[in-house]
């Protein structure tokens, strides 16, 4: 005996729905298979402390509610099906309109010369905006070059009130770390006294 078919005749067994060669087929493969045999005696007891625990009273109304999300599950199963053949409907139409425009329309708008007018004003509108954007480029290129040019003749006429600025600067920063460092000193020497 094959240790799947001692699964069945386990659960067979402890549902009381076993023969008695059949019981006997259980045990004797218990005897030789170390693994079936510690899953029967495992089973036996996980239900052996299951049947001396106490019966549970069922709550008033709990067979409704219990029915109530039956129902409410199966609403939800119904409208999900029925939102996806709607789903499918709607592929089918997408899927039957690009045949429609692949064999049928398509077509006829060749045949017609619009795809040659179209193309025609296609090219005058792209031909158009890239003008638009040589001329904005030009433009933007003159405009920072006559920036720079500015910067530099301010630069240039400017420099020595700039330095002028920067020295003085320096200078008020130096002239203030030496008068607090002679604070510091001063303060040292006052606590050595």
């Amino acid at each position: 005996m094959q240790c799947r078919e001692t699964n069945d005749l386990i659960m067979k067994y402890f549902d009381h729905d076993i023969s008695e060669l059949e019981i006997e087929m259980l045990l004797k493969h218990n005897e030789k298979c170390p693994g079936c045999a510690l899953e029967f005696d495992a089973m036996k007891e996980a239900l052996s402390a299951l049947e001396e625990l106490p019966l549970l009273e069922v709550p008033e109304g709990f067979e409704a509610k219990v029915l109530e999300s039956i129902r409410m599950r199966d609403a939800a199963v119904n409208h999900a099906q029925s939102l996806v053949f709607w789903l499918i409907g709607i592929l089918g139409l997408i899927i039957f309109a690009c045949n429609m425009m692949s064999f049928v329309i398509i077509p006829y708008i060749r045949d017609s010369g619009i795809l040659l007018i179209a193309q025609n004003v296609i090219i005058y509108a792209v031909t158009g905006v890239l003008e638009l954007l040589r001329e904005a480029l030009v433009t933007l290129s003159l405009s920072v070059g006559k920036l720079l040019i500015l910067r530099n003749v301010l630069l240039r006429d400017y420099m020595d009130a700039v330095m002028m600025v920067v020295f003085a600067f320096v200078g008020m920063n130096l002239l203030l770390i030496s008068k607090l460092k002679l604070q510091e000193d001063w303060e040292g020497l006052r606590n050595e006294f």
